[in-house]
Parts: C-alpha cells; sequence; structure tokens
C-alpha cells in the first residue's frame, strides 16, 4: 500500500512532490489497511477485498488520473484526494455482504477522519468521502453523476484490473470465494462467463482516461469474444461457454478473444 499510494502521486503530480498534510493523510491510510490486514490470521484476509485489491486499485487511480490531468480535465488538488479515497475506499472491509453502501459508508468515515486528523481541508474532506461513497457497485444509476469525473475515474479504478481479458477472471474467481465464504449464492455466479458478461455490460462508457487506457476495447473484445459462440449474442454465448467443461470453455473463449483482437 505504501508504494502503491507513492507511486499514484508521482503519476497525478507528474514527479513533484505531494503536499505535507497529503503524505500525513496517506501514511496513515496505509496504516490504517496495513493494521486491518493484520487482524487475520494468515492466508485468510477477504479473497478479493484485501489489502492488495487496496493497492491495485490505488495505483490504477493513480494512471487514470495522470491521464486525466494530461488532458486538462482534473485539478492537481482533485486528484491527489482522489488517490487518497482509493486508498482507503475498502477501508475495513471484512468480506461480508451487508446492504448495498454500508461497507461504502463505513470506509468513507474512517478515511475521512484520518485525513482530517492529517490536517486536510473541507473541501478535500467532502471529495474523498464522496469518491468512495462512488464506488458502491450496487448504488443505484440515477445517484450517480455523468459530470462528476473523479467519481466516474474512481468507478474505473475500482475494477480496472477485471475488466482485463487475463486478469479479469482470477479477479471473478476471488471474489467468487469470498460471496461463498460470506454464505451467499450469487445468480449467476460472478466466475462464470454469464456473471463476467454482466459485470462487462454494467460499465458505463469509459471515460476519456480510460479510453487511453484501452478499458472501451478490453470491455467491447469480450462482449465479442462471448457472442462469437452465441451467433451474435453474447448472452447465449456465455450461457454456452458455461455449458462446456470448464477447461474447454476458457481454451475457446481465448482462442476467440485472440481473434477479435489479435495482439
Amino acid at each position: 500500500m505504501n508504494g502503491a499510494v507513492s507511486a499514484a502521486f508521482t503519476q497525478v503530480l507528474c514527479g513533484n512532490p505531494p503536499p505535507a498534510g497529503a503524505i500525513a493523510a496517506g501514511q496513515a491510510i496505509v496504516a490504517a489497511v496495513t493494521a486491518h490486514a493484520a487482524t487475520f490470521a494468515p492466508a485468510s484476509e477477504p479473497a478479493y477485498h484485501d489489502q492488495y485489491h487496496q493497492a491495485e486499485a490505488t495505483v490504477a487511480m493513480g494512471w487514470l488520473c495522470g491521464r486525466a490531468r494530461q488532458l486538462g480535465l482534473l485539478a492537481a488538488e482533485t486528484a491527489v484526494a482522489g488517490v487518497l479515497a482509493m486508498a482507503g475506499h475498502d477501508l475495513q472491509h471484512d468480506g461480508s455482504w451487508p446492504s448495498p453502501g454500508v461497507l461504502e459508508a463505513r470506509s468513507a468515515e474512517l478515511t475521512v477522519a484520518l485525513a482530517a486528523q492529517a490536517g486536510l481541508d473541507a473541501a478535500t474532506l467532502a471529495v474523498i468521502r464522496r469518491v468512495i461513497l462512488a464506488t458502491d457497485p450496487l448504488r443505484p444509476q440515477a445517484e450517480l453523476d455523468a459530470d462528476d469525473l473523479i467519481c466516474r475515474l474512481a468507478e474505473e479504478a475500482d475494477v480496472f484490473g477485471s475488466l482485463t481479458p487475463e486478469l479479469g477472471w482470477q479477479l471473478s474467481s476471488a471474489l467468487a470465494r469470498e460471496v461463498h465464504a460470506a454464505g451467499h449464492r450469487l445468480n449467476p455466479s460472478v466466475a462464470s462467463f454469464t456473471g463476467h458478461l454482466a459485470l462487462l455490460r454494467r460499465q458505463r462508457p469509459a471515460t476519456q482516461a480510460g479510453q487511453g487506457f484501452g478499458l472501451a476495447d478490453a470491455v467491447a473484445d469480450q462482449i465479442a469474444a462471448m457472442a462469437a459462440f452465441g451467433n451474435g449474442s453474447a448472452e447465449q454465448g456465455a450461457a454456452g461457454l458455461d455449458a462446456m467443461p470448464p477447461a474447454r470453455a476458457r481454451a475457446n473463449y481465448l482462442a476467440a478473444l485472440a481473434r477479435v483482437a489479435p495482439e
């Protein structure tokens, strides 16, 4: 986490040092994430919402905010607040699945409190809170502001790895294990082709920054690869792949993906 926050700050500030308050806030958030991870027995952190997911999302936020700043779309202060928000967006996540927004609200309160103790101003604290609440994957679309760029970037950063063809399957499997451990049964499973297609379909159009990293193409290519097995219907193709033995389905899907998006 410490390296992730430092790398993200470097991206959004073009190598310039962040303000002292931001450094202190980042250190406090990193310490809190690390301390929470230490409360679990070895190898028993939540399978998906662990410290590594928080680090990956923070690095991705740095990439996206850095690109948005290059495009002249985002102020440095907002980008720094966004990085701090992503560092704490799943703070004290315990792998449970309560009502939508509960864990995000708790993470927001804890992260804002740490940032306030570090001396950050009210405007920055408000951005941190808003960004963390925007990472709730079940938040109603009507509550999401399409023009709130920093929140849109946070949405993308939170699932950046999950939208990629290779890492996405590993992360979906981890999330499925976490959901199962919490006593829930999602239909379809997030680790199935049908479940992964649903994730891809839920994504809003990529931001300019996200497009620059190929997120829009990655989503479109994966949907097209599934459609290759369903006479043009990705839904039928995903169902057909789910009906195959897993190893065969995976091989067929990767072959179709290679045809759709050759390297």
